[in-house]
């Protein structure tokens, strides 16, 4: 009997040898899952993080290219600006140039024309009063 139970507890060891070795077995196709697992997870965290930064790249990249435009626009609207500036006033100092010359013009004959007019008032003064010297004279001969 002895060594029945002595089999049996044998037996018994065993088999709880073979439940912990199932067991252990088991945790460890479990444990090679959720590491499998959370590779998968990882790589594609990595991959969506990748991706994320290239479009992220594109997009910085096409708003770079898109303010260098915007740069360039304006730069040649200010230079078209200040060319039709620098055009309209050379237009107008010839035409400050040309009003110049035409009110010297005008002033140059403006003398000229009160010269003549002084001169002309000077004639028609003279002979009204040589005309008025005759008729006193002639009142004071009629007398």
């Amino acid at each position: 009997m002895a060594q029945d139970t002595l089999k049996e507890q044998l037996h018994e060891c065993h088999r709880d040898n073979n439940h912990l070795k199932d067991s252990i077995s088991a945790m460890r196709e479990e444990l090679e899952t959720v590491h499998h697992d959370s590779n998968t997870r990882v790589q594609d965290a990595v991959a969506d993080a990748n991706s994320e930064i290239s479009q992220l790249t594109t997009t910085i990249g096409a708003i770079r290219d898109e303010i260098e435009a915007l740069n360039n626009d304006t730069q040649r609207k200010m230079q078209d600006a200040v060319a039709d500036g620098q055009i309209e006033i050379s237009q107008l100092k010839e035409t400050i140039a040309t009003l110049r010359e035409e009110l010297e013009h005008l002033r140059l004959g403006g003398n000229e024309k009160l010269a003549e007019e002084a001169a002309n008032f000077k004639n028609e003064r003279s002979q009204l009063q040589n005309t008025i010297q005759e008729l006193r004279d002639q009142i004071e001969a009629s007398k």
